[in-house]
């Protein structure tokens, strides 16, 4: 049971969906369940940046009941009005069965989050002005009395609106087609990270050039400069600043036997950028003709760490990293233009990459960005090498700046293999990745990253806290190792298997282990009390790698009860056990999993397709000889004894201890994608 799913894995996605509902629904205990709210719940999470299906916030909870329902579901308000008591009883769910993702928010702020949203729920799905444009139609094909089922009627209806011919409000019509949402595009999943302890940080922040910078130059505003009447900075207090402040520019520069003498401050690119982000952070501002300091941000400027990253947050704007105007060349002014969009594309790319990235490798990525949104093509060939070779000497211009500002360290040495492994011929695309570079282009990037040692590109521990916090402002997943130390074992080991590598696993296991305590063996608890076959399958898969003698743990959970099953299966997935090597018992236990499995991730048709080929006594038998196993999982079982009496299989498939390879990643462990 997998609680994240990528875009393009629908089947996967419904199937886990109607057992989520199934379960949920049965876990209600009599209690009236609208499962199609319980779909909708779960579509929204699907359907978020982030997609993970478990994890629930305040916010989450406010976002869903009074926009996400009111923008999405063609339903009335009296229609819909038990939507919060589902919502609630399906995080109830969620945290009770270890599912609920333990970064989101704990059970009873979710549940004061759900009483406080329902008292305004109703109005909210009232409001036509709330609604999509899909449901607005809907909605008011309904009020005429048109079933938007029924496809004929809905086009007739549909023409009718078009010809005027049907009543509606066009005010609020034209609210919705202002306000109408554009749907979250699912983010890259990014691979966690490590960072040093705050204080740490803390104390690198305080010596960072930025940070002293900023400081000096409150110190020296005080209570006040006078600025010229375009509002710069006087030249003669430019002078002083570009000493006291060491911004790198050069006054009155000599060019051959030339001096171009500086007239304005405004010449001084390094000491404009400082004073734009001084004034974008509100450490001062301007009031009537001169320079201030402002009173309620001063406070940041004692805490180094704060000010440090107020500052980084503030890059993203053109002015402050690229140099514009009219002598600026043309591919300078379109990455400028939409710079907003590609640093943070950059610094994503690079955040949590565990080996420095070479700069080709970013600025091709940086030129496609580019080509994305201007029209390239018409470009002869020489002039599309010149803009682009333009581009990545822009990009290491930019790279150089956020390495003084210490945002990035840059040095140069030797690509890590991953880094040409999408170049190799014999690389085969996965599911989920973008398409492969044009043949020219990989061949000539691989010709660049072996020609020797090249440019490399990682993100400061300063900047990895920075940009995580960004993400996490956004909805993204972005997991910190150490933050599920506080985690039940059943979250722990599940939130590892679906989104963590075996390093990080590895190292998440040892925090937790060490903050409770605790033994490898007392994680099994978290296992054993999991009523997902598959879920449990893969925390056992991790907990095992982590374990120094993984077979002989296995070997030693044969006897278990509860995870005998799981660990006889995976010990014949390993080649240690053949299905003759098993006991009859273990033998019916270890088939009766595999057919749980396959119902859980499949459904019901998986499993009456898997029998599809066995004559019908045989079929029957076979499953009564299961049924009867005293396999462990009763709900399982329960489930499997439902679908044979339903449904009465004709036929049945090969062997079912054919199973998966273990060569094959087990549920939540395939390759993540990268940016």
């Amino acid at each position: 049971m997998r609680t994240y799913f990528e875009p393009e894995d629908a089947e996967a996605f419904e199937a886990a969906k109607d057992l989520l509902i199934r379960r949920c629904t049965a876990w209600a205990d009599g209690q009236a369940v609208d499962r199609s709210a319980l779909g909708a719940a779960l579509d929204f999470r699907h359907h978020s940046v982030d997609g993970r299906l478990g994890y629930w916030t305040a916010s989450l909870v406010e976002e869903f009941l009074l926009s996400h329902a009111p923008r999405t579901l063609a339903a009335t308000a009296q229609d819909a009005a038990e939507l919060p008591e589902t919502l609630r009883l399906l995080v109830g769910y969620l945290h009770a069965t270890g599912l609920a993702d333990p970064t989101g928010d704990p059970l009873p702020q979710l549940d004061s989050a759900i009483t406080k949203a329902a008292t305004e729920f109703p109005a909210a799905m009232a409001d036509e002005r709330n609604f999509g444009l899909i449901k607005f139609w809907v909605m008011t094909a309904i009020r005429h009395g048109i079933d938007p089922d029924d496809d004929p009627a809905m086009g007739q209806f549909l023409d009718d609106a078009r010809a005027g011919r049907v009543d509606y409000d066009e005010a609020v019509l034209d609210h919705i087609v202002r306000e109408d949402a554009v749907p979250p595009e699912r983010a890259v999943t990014q691979l966690p990270v490590s960072l040093p302890a705050e204080a740490d940080l803390a104390e690198v922040a305080e010596h960072t050039q930025v940070v002293v910078q900023l400081r000096a130059l409150a110190d020296w505003v005080g209570d006040g400069r006078a600025l010229t009447p375009n509002g710069n900075v006087k030249l003669k207090d430019a002078r002083e600043l570009v000493a006291l402040l060491d911004t790198g520019d050069t006054l009155d520069p000599v060019i051959g036997d030339r001096v171009f003498r500086t007239r304005s401050s405004t010449d001084l690119s390094g000491l404009s950028r400082l004073i734009e982000l001084a004034k974008e952070i509100r450490i001062v501002r301007v009031v009537k003709g001169r320079l201030v300091r402002v009173a309620k941000t001063a406070p940041l400027l004692h805490d180094g760490l704060a000010l440090w990253t107020a500052g980084f947050d503030a890059l993203p704007t053109p002015e402050f990293l690229l140099c514009e105007g009219a002598l600026a060349a043309q591919h300078s002014q379109m990455l400028a233009s939409i710079l907003d969009d590609v640093l943070p594309d950059v610094l994503n790319t690079v955040y949590g990459m565990p080996e420095p990235m070479p700069v080709i490798r970013l600025a091709e990525s940086v030129w496609r960005a580019c080509a994305e949104v201007f029209v390239l093509d018409d470009l002869d060939p020489e002039t599309a090498r010149f803009w682009r070779e333009g581009v990545a000497m822009d990009l290491r211009w930019l790279l150089g700046k956020l390495a003084e500002f210490g945002a990035v360290e840059l040095t140069v040495g030797s690509p890590a293999p991953m880094y040409l492994a999408d170049l190799n011929p014999s690389w085969e695309l996965e599911t989920g990745q973008p398409a492969p570079l044009p043949p020219d282009t990989v061949d000539r990037l691989r010709a660049e990253l072996d020609g020797g040692p090249v440019e490399l590109v990682a993100l400061t521990p300063l900047t990895t806290r920075a940009v995580h916090a960004r993400l996490i402002r956004e909805g993204r997943h972005a997991p910190l190792v150490g933050e599920l130390s506080n985690a039940e074992p059943a979250q722990l080991l599940g939130a590892l298997a679906e989104h963590y590598s075996p390093e990080t696993a590895e190292v998440e296991i040892t925090e937790w282990l060490a903050a409770h305590g605790s033994q490898p063996h007392e994680l099994l608890e978290g296992i054993r009390g999991c009523p997902f076959r598959t879920r449990a399958a893969a925390m056992l898969d991790v907990l095992a790698r982590y374990v120094p003698d993984p077979l002989s743990f296995l070997q030693e959970l044969r006897a278990d009860e509860q995870l005998g099953p799981l660990a006889a299966q995976m010990l014949v997935q390993e080649g240690e056990l053949t299905p003759d090597d098993l006991g009859h018992e273990q033998s019916m236990r270890a088939m009766t999993e595999q057919f749980i499995h396959l119902l859980e991730i499949g459904g019901a048709d998986a499993v009456t397709g898997a029998l599809a080929n066995f004559p019908a006594d045989e079929a029957h038998d076979m499953m009564a000889a299961l049924l009867a196993s005293g396999h462990p999982d009763q709900t399982g079982l329960g489930e499997l004894r439902d679908l044979v009496h339903a449904r009465r299989p004709d036929r049945a498939s090969a062997h079912p201890l054919a199973g998966v390879s273990r060569r094959t990643p087990p549920p939540g462990r395939a390759r993540k994608r990268r940016r």
